[in-house]
């Protein structure tokens, strides 16, 4: 995504490269050959594999969003809105709404988004309501708003309640660290663990060994011991982002509280993380003088990223060019 904002237009993107929409073809391509084994154990004579029955919806969804997904741009000026729209394979869609069409506009919380992101709600004056692409940056929501009410001449936008927003005397990611979900993760793992062995220890009892290797027990059991002991891992942790510094809280593997203060002389560089598989969402990293590094406990997409690292550089009062973005 894309964006460019200043006092005479603003710009929101929403949509994937070309390289992302190979990543989720190819991943999509990858879970539907699952199904090839599943159909040749039917057509021997066995019961078809019961990871075919979820391979196919999902990989063919996967490669749908690949094929379907639009790519959609907003130009907003003093004029109005352009809106861009394409997909794949077709031209491209434009439309104009006049400033004089426009009758309000708001900003909404995309709620179903991951990571968090914030939409304008824009209501013309035939009743059609439009919901603009995300807002670029997650730090400044509410300015970008207001620079996007004073271009389509509409009264300001109310305040949205945003933890990221820069004008929050503390930036927190998050939640707070809790030492209860870690000892509940640990008593519920050895249950889970008994009841989702009986499967396996019916299918060895009947003599179906490579049913049960099958369904894949010797990684079950690695996955509950590792769950196990670094269940407290899992409790959360927070980065608390003030002005001047930066409080990090977490669980230690032994189940206490702990936390750490990083003074901007602790810093050797704040770096963008490289995206995740699909290309989606970064981390952020702090790495410090001391050599250790701190990622960020909650992932955003690479502008929101970006915005929080300069947000977070801002506060330290450091300079621009003590960390390069990886993004």
């Amino acid at each position: 995504m894309d964006t460019a904002a200043s006092q005479d237009e603003v710009r929101l993107r929403k949509g994937s490269s070309l390289r992302e929409r190979l990543v989720w073809a190819g991943s999509g391509g990858v879970v539907l050959l699952i199904v090839i084994p599943g159909l040749w154990t039917w057509a021997s004579g066995g019961p078809p594999l019961a990871a075919a029955f979820w391979a196919v919806p999902l990989g063919l969804f996967l490669i749908g969003v690949a094929a379907l997904e639009r790519n959609i741009a907003w130009i907003i000026t003093q004029d109005g809105i352009v809106i861009g729209e394409q997909r794949p394979i077709g031209p491209v869609r434009k439309r104009m709404v006049g400033v004089h069409d426009i009758a309000d506009a708001t900003v909404r919380k995309n709620r179903l988004s991951y990571p968090k992101s914030f939409s304008l709600s824009c209501r013309l004056a035939t009743g059609e309501v439009l919901i603009s692409p995300p807002l670029p940056d997650i730090t400044r929501v509410n300015e970008t708003a207001a620079v996007v009410a004073r271009l389509l001449g509409l009264p300001d936008t109310a305040p949205v309640n945003n933890p990221f927003d820069a004008a929050n005397a503390e930036i927190i990611l998050r939640s707070p660290v809790s030492l209860d979900l870690g000892w509940l993760i640990r008593m519920a793992v050895p249950l889970l663990a008994g009841l989702c062995s009986l499967p396996f220890l019916v299918a060895f009892t009947v003599g179906e060994q490579e049913l049960a290797l099958g369904l894949l027990l010797p990684l079950g059991l690695i996955v509950a011991i590792a769950l196990y002991r670094y269940t407290h891992r899992l409790s959360g942790a927070r980065w608390i982002i003030r002005h001047g510094e930066v409080r990090i809280e977490r669980m230690t593997l032994t189940g206490r509280r702990s936390a750490e203060t990083i003074k901007p002389d602790d810093v050797a560089a704040i770096e963008v993380d490289k995206p995740d598989t699909k290309g989606r969402t970064c981390t952020i990293s702090i790495r410090l003088r001391s050599g250790r590094t701190f990622r960020s406990p909650t992932r955003h997409d690479e502008d929101g990223a970006r915005a929080l690292r300069g947000e977070i550089i801002r506060r330290l009062n450091m300079p621009v060019n003590r960390g390069t973005s990886a993004g």
